[in-house]
């Protein structure tokens, strides 16, 4: 199954923008919810739900149900593994480097004050202090991929998206809340903001959507008719958006209908809106791959990339809430830790470019053989190889 350009393009750019989201930097003002009110990790929700769906649903035509099982099974041990390995490094900063800083201190405040069960907690994914709460979300909802293809090789979609808004339903009621009330005294659990009754929602209908998109059928449904009315109302949205922000406070948008933790309706609806009319313009993105390679590698090693920057968001945030470093020096900072990203993804792909071209030619082969010299050619010009091109998809 081939690579789409523009998929990794996008991921690369939302992870930029994430990492200066999670900065004290006055440069969030043109990162932060800049096309709506949604951020960056509903778009990386739906499109890594997306691909997802894509590849669950390739796999288990391909290979069968079972392997494609396996596969987001493995995918969630990957996920796992760099959650373990990005944890250990904020905790051991927080342990022995750190620790003065309040900023560390406000990061890691409950591991500081507990710290074997904080670890043993985080192990089992109920600890998830902040900016560490994505991973643990993403290893549940791959558990959550074959059972919703297996719900829906069952009963049909409409029932598992009849299910999956029904839970998000009732996530409105502020179920969550009472839990993470409930469990506060708990020095292992620290569940984070994100309600994961309200965001597997978003998780499923991105599966869906994947696997509708494999079967080249329209994503939408709907009269010519209305597709201006999408236009206008993501431009409503987006003004909205601006005005809120320039003239100050809304209160409108301080309410759960904005909220951001438990998805609210308005919220969903102002990135459904969004995200169908930048599909339309998403597709063109390939024609520009070349410019826009270091975006495309940074989103073709997603995960190694994003637990780098994470590492590095804890390390900034160590010393810019403390207020050791002020503007224009933090946005200096936080450039710096930008540029690390598409470095580190060249580097990756160098390896893994490497690696592919390491690897000997069958005996049974000729020299003369297509396949022998397709290996030959690879390894005169590795980085523009169709076969390292065009490897199989890998979400998030």
């Amino acid at each position: 199954m081939k690579r789409f350009v523009e998929f990794d393009v996008l991921r690369g750019v939302l992870l930029l923008m994430m990492s200066v989201d999670h900065s004290d930097s006055s440069l969030r003002r043109f990162t932060d919810q800049p096309l709506g009110f949604f951020t960056t990790a509903e778009c990386f929700v739906f499109v890594s739900a997306f691909l997802a769906g894509m590849l669950f649903r390739n796999r288990s035509e391909k290979l069968g149900f079972a392997a494609a099982r396996w596969s987001s099974i493995h995918r969630a041990g990957r996920i796992y593994r760099a959650h373990l390995v990005t944890l250990f490094f904020a905790f051991v900063l927080g342990s022995f480097f750190l620790s003065e800083l309040p900023g560390i201190r406000n990061l890691l405040d409950h591991y500081l004050m507990n710290p074997w069960a904080a670890i043993v907690g985080s192990m089992a994914l109920l600890f998830r202090p902040p900016l560490m709460d994505i991973l643990p979300m993403y290893i549940l909802f791959s558990f959550l991929t074959p059972a919703a293809f297996g719900a829906a090789q069952r009963w049909g979609w409409k029932a598992v998206l009849f299910v999956s808004f029904s839970a998000w339903v009732i996530a409105q009621t502020g179920v969550r809340d009472m839990l993470v009330t409930a469990s506060k005294d708990l020095p292992f659990v620290q569940l984070g903001p994100f309600d994961l009754l309200a965001w597997q929602f978003l998780w499923v209908g991105g599966l869906f959507m994947g696997q509708r998109f494999l079967e080249n059928k329209p994503l939408l449904s709907m009269p010519h008719l209305l597709q201006p009315l999408l236009v206008l109302s993501a431009i409503a949205f987006l003004f909205w958006r601006w005005i809120s922000i320039l003239s100050g406070s809304d209160p409108v948008t301080q309410t759960w209908l904005f909220d951001k933790w438990h998805l609210g309706p308005l919220r969903l609806i102002n990135f459904a809106v969004a995200a169908s009319v930048t599909a339309t313009f998403l597709k063109y993105l390939y024609r520009w791959e070349t410019p826009l390679r270091p975006f495309l590698l940074i989103g073709r090693h997603m995960l190694p990339v994003f637990c780098s920057q994470i590492c590095l968001s804890v390390l900034l945030i160590g010393r810019t809430e403390s207020g050791l470093t002020v503007e224009p020096i933090t946005s200096a900072l936080v450039i710096c830790q930008l540029l690390t990203a598409p470095l580190f993804a060249w580097f990756l792909e160098w390896r893994s470019v490497a690696k592919q071209s390491a690897r000997p030619i069958p005996p049974a082969l000729g020299a003369n053989h297509p396949i022998a010299l397709g290996e030959i050619r690879m390894k005169r010009h590795p980085l523009s190889s169709p076969a390292v091109r065009q490897r199989v998809l890998h979400p998030l």
